[in-house]
C-alpha cells in the first residue's frame, strides 16, 4: 500500500467549510452472515466494541469492531450482501452537524438529507446521513468513545431495545433499509449479492430486518 504524504491541516481553520470533516472515520458493510464476518475479521486482530443481539438467544445481528482505539473501523450490520451501506467521515463535535444541517437548509438541499441529526445507542455518537448525487450514503459522524483500554468490554444492546439505533427513539426512515452499494473483488469484478430474507418470526412477532438488526415488530 502506498499514500502520498501531505500537510497536516488539523489547525487550518480558515480552510473549514461545511461539516468541518477531519477523517475517513468507517465503513458499514451489510452481510448475511455476520457472525462469520466477525469471527474473520477478529482473526485479523479486530476488536469489538459492541454488538446487537437477541439477548435472549446469543443471535448477533450486527458487530462493531475496531483496529484504530475508537467505536470502528468497520461495522457488519444483518442485510443482503455484501454491500456497502454507508461511508462515514468524523467531525470535531455536534456542533458542527448542526452547521451542517442549517447550510443545508439555507441552501434549500433538504432533499439530500436522510436520517437525522440524532444520537445513535450503538456508539454513543451524534449523526447525520446524506444521500450523495450518485445515491451514496454519507455519514457525518462525533462523539464517540475511546476503545485502547484493554479492559473493555463489549457493550451488548438487545435487538428490541429502540435506543440502540437512535438513542431517543425516534423512528428509522424506511430508506435505510434499502440503497446500499455492491463491492467489487480484488480483481474489479462485481462481487455476487446473497439475498437475506425480508422478514424473520420472533416469539410469536414478525420482525423486519434491517441495517442495524431487527426493525419495527409486528404482532401477528
Amino acid at each position: 500500500h502506498h499514500i502520498d504524504k501531505v500537510e497536516p491541516l488539523v489547525q487550518r481553520y480558515d480552510l473549514r467549510r461545511g461539516a468541518s470533516i477531519n477523517r475517513l472515520d468507517h465503513i458499514n458493510i451489510a452481510t448475511p452472515d455476520v457472525p462469520a464476518a466477525y469471527e474473520h475479521y477478529s482473526s485479523l486482530g479486530f476488536g469489538l466494541s459492541e454488538t446487537i443481539e437477541d439477548l435472549a438467544d446469543g443471535t448477533l445481528f450486527a458487530a462493531w469492531m475496531f483496529r484504530k482505539q475508537t467505536v470502528h473501523d468497520i461495522a457488519f450490520t444483518l442485510g443482503s450482501g455484501p454491500m456497502l451501506h454507508h461511508v462515514a467521515f468524523s467531525v470535531p463535535e455536534s456542533g458542527d452537524i448542526l452547521r451542517l444541517c442549517d447550510i443545508i437548509g439555507a441552501r434549500d438541499e433538504a432533499r439530500w438529507i436522510e436520517r437525522g441529526p440524532g444520537r445513535h445507542g450503538v456508539s454513543n455518537a451524534f449523526y447525520l446521513y446524506l444521500r450523495d448525487p450518485d445515491g451514496h450514503r454519507i455519514e457525518t459522524y462525533t462523539t464517540d468513545y475511546f476503545t485502547g483500554d484493554p479492559d473493555h468490554e463489549p457493550i451488548r444492546w438487545d435487538v428490541h431495545d429502540e435506543r440502540r439505533r437512535d438513542f431517543w427513539a425516534n423512528p428509522v426512515v424506511p430508506t435505510w433499509y434499502s440503497g446500499s452499494v455492491g463491492l467489487l473483488d480484488l480483481d474489479g469484478n462485481p462481487i455476487a449479492v446473497v439475498e437475506q430474507a425480508a422478514a424473520e418470526t420472533t416469539a410469536g412477532s414478525k420482525v423486519t430486518v434491517g441495517a442495524d438488526g431487527l426493525g419495527t415488530r409486528v404482532d401477528d
